[in-house]
């Protein structure tokens, strides 16, 4: 079974193009997705931080290679004006890995940012994607509230960190199972930075069946 651990943060567009180009190999290879996470902007208040000029304008052209990769995979791309915090995400990720629906939860938030420009900050969305996935939206809630997974997320993060993440989004190929970070990244696999076509994926999934 190959591996692919993913550092992501759901409030980068270019994390869910990359995925989304990863997605499209699933009928082809046989992996499985490790998500860990990462924080763009980890000083954001709880109010969210506003995007800039320059930003806006750019999400504004109808030809921005953004636009044109998400046009492509067919996804939507609806930016928020306001850029939520996505540490409690993260937090609600990990109780979500915890009772086995970690890629599923991950692909309703992410999709609920992205293409439905909801609020991951709120709530009431983080429960209407942990009940559309079939968890315990108030257990959940109670759990993050009470602190029990922030530790979990700063572990991620230092993960990060000490593999070299910089950038998301982050892929780590490998063929044996991640089971911690950063020592559980095994070698001889392949680090893939920034949301790349779909084939490139898919030579370095050849390659690592290949033993290349």
């Amino acid at each position: 079974m190959i591996t692919v651990t993913v550092f992501s943060d759901y409030v980068c567009p270019w994390c869910y193009v990359g995925t989304s180009e990863l997605a499209t190999l699933k009928g082809e290879f046989e992996f499985k997705v490790d998500w860990r996470p990462f924080l763009l902007r980890p000083d954001t208040p709880d109010t969210g931080w506003e995007l800039p000029d320059r930003i806006k304008n750019f999400i504004k052209d109808p030809n921005n290679p953004l636009k044109q990769r998400a046009n492509k995979l067919g996804i939507e791309i609806n930016h928020r004006m306001v850029v939520p915090s996505s540490r409690r995400a993260h937090e609600c990720t990990e109780f979500a890995r915890e009772h086995g629906k970690l890629e599923d939860f991950h692909h309703a938030l992410i999709e609920r940012y992205w293409s439905k420009s909801e609020d991951i900050h709120d709530w009431a969305v983080l429960e209407a994607a942990a009940t559309q996935v079939g968890l315990d939206a108030a257990a959940m809630h109670g759990e993050v509230d009470a602190g029990k997974w922030k530790q979990k997320v700063d572990e991620g993060l230092a993960a990060a960190h000490e593999v070299g993440v910089n950038a998301v989004p982050t892929f780590l190929i490998a063929d044996t199972f991640a089971a911690s970070l950063p020592n559980g990244v095994a070698p001889g696999g392949f680090a893939i930075q920034g949301a790349q076509d779909a084939n490139v994926f898919r030579q370095a999934f050849q390659r690592l069946k290949a033993g290349i």
